[in-house]
C-alpha cells in the first residue's frame, strides 16, 4: 500500500500542479468543501444563484466569501487592511453586519485581479493560516453593489442625533460627579441610578415615584440647551443614569407607550456605541452610531414603532468598515411620565394599551 508521500493524479487543481501527495489532495478537498459551504450559505441568504452574484470576469470589487465582522479567527479591519494595502489600487474594505462575507474595493479590475490571484484559496499567515475565498462581484447584482457603495444611511423618522451636544469640559465635570456616587443599583450586567421615578426593567415601564430625589445640578445646563433648541420640549420627570462596562448592552425593547411621554432623550458620555434599531412592522434593522457627548432624541416613529438595543460585545463595526473597540460608557436618559397611563398614539397595533388588554 502506498503511504501519504506517494503522488496521485490531481483533479480540478491549477495547471502548474499535475501531481499531489495524498496529504495534499486531502487538504485540497477540505479547502474546496469549505469554499462550497461558504458559497452555499451566500446563495441561501441572497436567494439568488451564484452566477448572478459573482462574475467570472474581473471587476474592481472583491467578495471575501468566508470573512466577516465578528467571525471566528480574530479577523479585524486592521488585519485585512494590512493584507490588501500591499497591492496597488487598494481603496478600502466594507465589512457587513450579520453577514458571512466582506468586500474589498480596488481602483480597477486589473488591480483586483492581481490581489485575487495572489491570495485566493491560499493560507494567509496574517490571518493565522486561514484560507480566504475570493470572488469578483457581479456589477449587475445590485444588492451587493448597494452594500458596497451605501452604508446604513437610512433615516428613522423621529430620530434626531446631535453630535458634540455636550462640551468636553461639561463631560469631565459630569463624569467626576457620577463616579463619586456610591448608591448604584445593579441591573443585569450594568449598574443604574434613578431620579424622579424608578424604571421597571422587567416591563420597560415607569416604576415608583422617588419624590425626595431631584435631578443632579449638572443636568441643568443640558436641559437648558435642549429647551433652547427645542422650545416645545416638556418638563422631564424621570432621569436614568446607566454605566455600561465593556462588552455589555441592553436587550431589544421599546419603552411602554402608556408609561412615558412622546420624547425619550439620551446623552452618551465617555465612549461611543452602536445602537441597533428594529422596525416592529417590517423587521428592518438599522444601526446608528451614538458618538461620545452626543444627544439622541426619539419621537414619533422612532419612539413608538422601533425597538432599540445595544448588543453585548467588545467592539462595534462602523460605516467605513473599521472596527472600534468599546470602552466603558455612561448614558443619561430623560423621560416624561404619563400620570394617567393612557396613550393616544398613532401606532395602536404596537401600543401596550391594546397588547395588555388582550392578555
Amino acid at each position: 500500500m502506498e503511504n501519504d508521500s506517494s503522488t496521485l493524479p490531481s483533479k480540478g487543481v491549477n495547471d502548474n500542479s499535475s501531481l499531489l501527495t495524498r496529504n495534499e489532495l486531502r487538504k485540497l478537498k477540505k479547502v474546496q468543501l469549505k469554499k462550497l459551504q461558504a458559497h452555499q450559505v451566500i446563495e441561501r441568504i441572497e436567494k439568488t444563484p451564484l452566477k448572478k452574484i459573482f462574475s467570472s470576469e474581473p471587476t474592481q470589487y472583491l467578495c471575501l466569501t468566508n470573512i466577516c465582522f465578528g467571525g471566528i479567527g480574530g479577523v479585524t479591519t486592521e488585519k485585512l487592511s494590512n493584507i490588501f494595502n500591499s497591492f496597488n489600487g487598494y481603496l478600502g474594505l466594507k465589512l457587513t453586519h450579520g453577514k458571512p462575507y466582506s468586500f474589498i474595493i480596488f481602483n480597477t479590475p486589473s488591480d483586483a485581479s492581481r490581489a485575487r490571484e495572489s491570495l485566493n484559496e491560499k493560507p494567509c499567515d496574517d490571518l493565522n493560516g486561514k484560507t480566504m475565498f475570493i470572488e469578483y462581484v457581479n456589477l449587475t447584482y445590485n444588492n451587493f453593489i448597494n452594500q458596497i457603495k451605501n452604508s446604513d444611511k437610512i433615516e428613522i423618522p423621529g430620530l434626531i442625533l446631535i453630535r458634540e451636544f455636550i462640551t468636553v469640559e461639561q463631560e469631565k465635570k459630569i463624569l467626576q460627579q457620577v463616579y463619586s456616587i456610591k448608591s448604584w443599583v445593579p441591573v443585569q450586567d450594568r449598574i443604574v441610578l434613578h431620579y424622579g421615578y424608578s424604571f421597571d426593567y422587567n416591563l420597560n415601564e415607569v416604576g415608583i415615584k422617588l419624590s425626595d430625589l431631584e435631578f443632579p445640578s449638572y443636568m441643568n445646563p443640558l436641559i437648558e440647551k435642549l429647551n433652547k433648541l427645542f422650545p416645545s420640549m416638556p418638563k422631564f420627570e424621570q432621569l436614568t443614569i446607566q454605566l455600561y462596562p465593556i462588552g455589555t448592552g441592553i436587550p431589544p425593547h421599546m419603552d411602554h407607550h402608556s408609561s412615558f411621554g412622546p420624547n425619550v432623550i439620551a446623552f452618551s458620555l465617555e465612549n461611543s456605541v452602536i445602537m441597533e434599531f428594529k422596525n416592529l412592522k417590517t423587521d428592518k434593522v438599522v444601526n446608528i452610531d451614538l458618538p461620545r457627548r452626543s444627544l439622541m432624541i426619539l419621537k414619533d416613529d422612532a419612539r413608538y414603532a422601533w425597538s432599540h438595543a445595544i448588543r453585548a460585545r467588545k467592539s462595534d463595526l462602523l460605516e467605513n468598515g473599521r472596527v472600534r473597540e468599546r470602552g466603558q460608557r455612561i448614558s443619561l436618559t430623560l423621560r416624561t411620565v404619563n400620570p394617567d397611563r393612557i396613550c393616544k398614539c398613532y401606532w395602536p397595533e404596537l401600543c401596550d394599551r391594546n397588547i395588555n388588554s388582550k392578555s
